[in-house]
């Protein structure tokens, strides 16, 4: 049994000799194609470019105040179908269902004249937008080894699918949620008003590592996406009370996102017959 102690260093060791093994063999996919499976988290981005409110406040510097993009968290997963013209040069093209959430919070304050008292409001807002998404990435390997990092670029595609917010209510204003003091008006649609498609940039780095069966791999994407989000001429517009009641409008924002997820490809070709994986020659 490995002691507590000498644990990191089993690891390191294992980890080493994994490396070391994997340079003994050679990638060679030129005209072979795979089927990828992805899954895992993004953060969410929110560029105000216009700003937008039901009730003004007589402070100038009052707006708005976003969640740093660390609080701002969804989640994707998708497939998508690779070809590799040469052993470092592919194209990736795929299809998938990504949830981009982003939150900011307001406050009010009101002046009882009767009771002498003041009325604080403090509203955490929690959106959250659903798309499916189709990217479109051009890749290059750097390597032709079992462990093979690789930077990607191209085109995304978003087309809505639904949006929904969700407002927690304080009365206590210190920018965070008092506990055992809130409320919640449950979640409501508002699909309508945000718009149906986007499309950006989308770009990142990886790393895949190769087995004669399947490849597995970690990468990273930033997008950013080059349309607005929020349909000006909707902004108002909800009987069911989005305005009023939550005392503020959507403000109008382009949204980015920086995503990490894990891969599993599997060759569409059989591996062992075409022999992609071969031993190196030293």
């Amino acid at each position: 049994m490995i002691q507590p102690k000498k644990l990191p260093l089993f690891l390191l060791v294992c980890l080493i000799a994994q490396f070391s093994l994997g340079q003994r063999y050679s990638v060679h996919k030129e005209k072979k194609s795979y089927f990828e499976f992805s899954a895992g988290f993004n953060f969410s981005i929110p560029k105000v470019t216009e700003r937008y409110s039901v009730l003004s406040s007589t402070d100038e510097d009052f707006e708005k105040d976003y969640d740093k993009f660390g609080k701002n968290t969804g989640a994707q997963f998708g497939i998508s179908y690779s070809y590799n013209f040469t052993n470092a040069i592919s194209i990736n093209a795929g299809f998938g269902y990504q949830i981009q959430g982003f939150k900011y919070f307001t406050d009010y304050s009101w002046n009882d004249t009767i009771e002498q008292q003041n009325l604080d409001r403090e509203m955490h807002h929690i959106q959250k937008i659903t798309y499916f998404t189709v990217p479109v990435m051009a890749r290059w390997d750097m390597t032709n080894s079992q462990l093979i990092p690789f930077v990607q670029g191209g085109l995304f595609f978003d087309f809505r699918h639904q949006a929904r917010k969700e407002i927690i209510y304080d009365n206590t204003i210190d920018g965070e949620e008092t506990e055992n003091q809130t409320s919640s008006s449950g979640k409501v649609e508002m699909t309508d008003h945000t718009r149906k498609f986007n499309m950006g940039l989308i770009g990142g780095l990886g790393v895949s590592y190769y087995t004669k069966f399947f490849t597995i791999g970690l990468e990273s994407n930033f997008k950013y996406g080059f349309f607005k989000i929020i349909k000006d001429e909707n902004r108002y517009i909800d009987q069911t009370g989005f305005a009023l009641p939550y005392l503020d409008v959507m403000d109008q924002f382009k949204l980015s996102n920086w995503n990490v997820q894990f891969t599993v490809s599997i060759p569409i070709n059989h591996s062992v017959t075409t022999n992609i994986l071969r031993r190196r020659r030293y």
